[in-house]
C-alpha cells in the first residue's frame, strides 16, 4: 500500500506499520510459552506440537459461528487426542491440562477490541452515531456485569472473574441500584 505513493492514505499506512509489532506480539508470547513447555513438563516434542495443534482445534470449535464447522473442528480435535491419548497412556490427561492452561493463557490483544467493538457497534448504528456518555456509562456497566452465556466462563461476570467476588444480582438491577445511589460503585 505504501508503495502506491497515494497520499490520503500515507498517514494510515504510516500508523499500521507503527502498530504492526504490537498486533503481533501474541505470537512471541506464545513462542514462549512453548519453549517453556519443552524445557520443564517433560513432553516429547512430537506429543507437544499434537497437543498444541489440538488446543488450536478447541479454540477454532470455541469461536466457529456454523453448526457445522464447529462439529467439524471437534472432530479434529478429539481425532488428535485420541491418538495421542493412545501412544501416551497414563500421563496423557496431566500433560493435556498443563498444555491447554498455559497456552490459554496467551492473550491476542486485538480480541478484547474486537469483542468490545461487535457489542458496541449495533448500539452505534442504532442511534446514528449520537452517543451520549450516559450509553456509553451504561454498556460500560452492562459489559462488566452481564453473564458469560457460554464457553469458559459461562455463567460468570468480568468483574467476578477480575475480583473473585459473586455477583448476586443481574446487571439491570445493580444498574438500577447505581443511578439510585447516584452512579457509585455496585456492592456485590
Amino acid at each position: 500500500m505504501g508503495e502506491l505513493n497515494n497520499g490520503s492514505i500515507d498517514k494510515e499506512v504510516k500508523t499500521i506499520r507503527r502498530l504492526v509489532p504490537e498486533l503481533f506480539s501474541y505470537l512471541d508470547e506464545a513462542a514462549r510459552i512453548v519453549e517453556e513447555l519443552k524445557n520443564s513438563a517433560e513432553i516429547p516434542e512430537e506429543a507437544l506440537r499434537a497437543l498444541c495443534i489440538a488446543w488450536q482445534y478447541q479454540k477454532s470449535w470455541i469461536k466457529a459461528k456454523q453448526a457445522e464447522r464447529r462439529k467439524d473442528y471437534k472432530s479434529k480435535e478429539r481425532e488428535e487426542l485420541e491418538l495421542l491419548e493412545d501412544e501416551l497412556g497414563e500421563g496423557f490427561h496431566e500433560m493435556k491440562e498443563v498444555v491447554y492452561l498455559e497456552l490459554d493463557n496467551i492473550v491476542q490483544s486485538s480480541a478484547l477490541v474486537e469483542n468490545i467493538n461487535s457489542i458496541l457497534r449495533m448500539h452505534l448504528n442504532t442511534t446514528k452515531n449520537h452517543v451520549t456518555q450516559g450509553m456509553l456509562n451504561l454498556f460500560m456497566h452492562y459489559h462488566n456485569h452481564r453473564r458469560y452465556a457460554a464457553g469458559k466462563r459461562k455463567g460468570k461476570t468480568p468483574m467476578e472473574i477480575l475480583t473473585g467476588k459473586t455477583q448476586d444480582k443481574d446487571w439491570l438491577e445493580l444498574a438500577d441500584r447505581e443511578s439510585a445511589l447516584g452512579g457509585g460503585s455496585p456492592t456485590y
